[in-house]
């Protein structure tokens, strides 16, 4: 009876003290989880004792993947929608804990019976230890560089005069750049203070103004280092398909910089697509603009003769061991350009092609009097006989 309490009190200690120096939970929510999962690992003490020291902590270490899976689903059925995705964020560190800490205990059981206690208490220690620390090391190094947060600032030009800024949209607050943003924007661009603010010179002397910052944050992910994207949309570039503006391009599929907390400068264009500015580029995560409502956007914009207001944006990201990311929630209705009246190239130029021709007048054919409707002969009376 004594071995029973040994792995329980084991298993609950090390589960607690896991995720306590991981983060995969709460005091309170490990306190009393780990309360249940002990149970569950005491009522296996006796076949830990017959496998011996060589083969418990495997089944230890399969039990508790089992568990660990199995109390994601019991989240998924009981929680919100927030603590599922923080559940399965956690689901690779939480899986390691369980397995090290069920294993570690199986290990005290099955030494427990022919070795000193101190011994057995060490020995599943160290074996628990090193099962947490070796793969929630990997796991944090690969969050820490792919599953960090992602800030996009976007930047849009406005044709306004040289003493002016353009108008906001009702509500809307311009980005505040920082010291070390400002200062990536210098290497490649210049940058002024100007009637609205800062703004950004490049090298065919276009203005632009910051319209937005957005986050991205990976689902169930509450932290991390975060990631600035500064992206460049310029209002007059051709897209190779389209006699339009920039509305004809459509989609932009661009990368990041490889530091977790690094400055990149994108910039957008017709014929060059998207261009990334950045010491180190960093391939694990594509960053996708796209303007709502064109899926082809060429046609689409050929079509409608209209540019679209408003963009959508989303985040993908990939382990280098594999597909372990879900994509990040797209963001969608998200404006691309200030505003300003729009000049409609294709009507404009139909209407001028239109005033261009001579008006020439068409002949009237005469007009055909109108015949009045014929009367009805009435036969003469006949003479009245007497």
């Amino acid at each position: 009876m004594k071995n029973y309490g040994r792995t329980y009190w084991f298993t609950w200690g090390f589960l607690i003290l896991a995720a306590a120096f991981t983060g995969v939970a709460s005091i309170k929510g490990a306190f009393f989880g780990g309360l249940v999962a002990a149970v569950a690992s005491t009522l296996v003490t006796r076949p830990y004792e017959r496998l011996g020291p060589r083969f418990a902590p495997l089944l230890g270490a399969l039990l508790g993947v089992l568990w660990a899976i199995a109390k994601l689903y019991y989240v998924q059925w009981t929680g919100d929608v927030d603590d599922y995705a923080f559940a399965r964020w956690n689901l690779g560190t939480a899986i390691a804990i369980h397995a090290a800490g069920f294993a570690g205990g199986a290990l005290l059981a099955a030494l427990a019976a022919a070795q000193p206690l101190g011994r057995s208490v060490l020995a599943g220690g160290l074996l628990a230890a090193a099962m947490t620390a070796v793969p929630y090391g990997l796991i944090d190094w690969v969050d820490h560089r792919v599953a960090g947060p992602v800030e996009v600032v976007l930047f849009a030009s406005a044709p306004v005069l040289a003493n002016e800024a353009p108008q906001r949209r009702p509500g809307a607050e311009a980005p505040v750049l920082t010291p070390d943003e400002v200062k990536s924007l210098k290497e490649s661009l210049l940058v002024v203070e100007g009637p609205g603010g800062l703004e950004v010179l490049d090298d065919l002397g276009r203005r632009y103004w910051p319209l937005w910052r957005k986050r991205f944050n990976y689902p169930g992910n509450r932290g991390g280092p975060v990631r600035r994207v500064l992206v460049f949309i310029p209002p007059d570039e051709r897209s190779p398909e389209d006699a339009l503006p920039i509305a004809g391009v459509g989609k932009w599929n661009f990368v990041v910089g490889a530091d977790p907390r690094g400055v990149c400068v994108v910039r957008l264009g017709g014929e060059r697509g998207a261009v990334t500015v950045a010491p180190e580029l960093f391939k694990s995560i594509t960053v996708t603009l796209e303007q709502q409502g064109a899926t082809n956007g060429a046609t689409t914009a050929r079509s409608a003769h209209a540019p679209y207001q408003v963009c959508s944006i989303a985040v993908v990201r990939r382990s280098p061991f594999g597909e372990f990311y879900l994509p990040d929630p797209v963001k969608t209705g998200l404006p691309y350009a200030f505003d300003y009246e729009y000049t409609d190239v294709v009507r404009l130029a139909q209407a001028q092609e239109a005033a261009a021709k001579p008006n020439v007048a068409q002949p009237v054919p005469p007009a055909v009097p109108a015949v009045p409707p014929a009367v009805p002969a009435v036969p003469p009376a006949k003479p009245a006989v007497k």
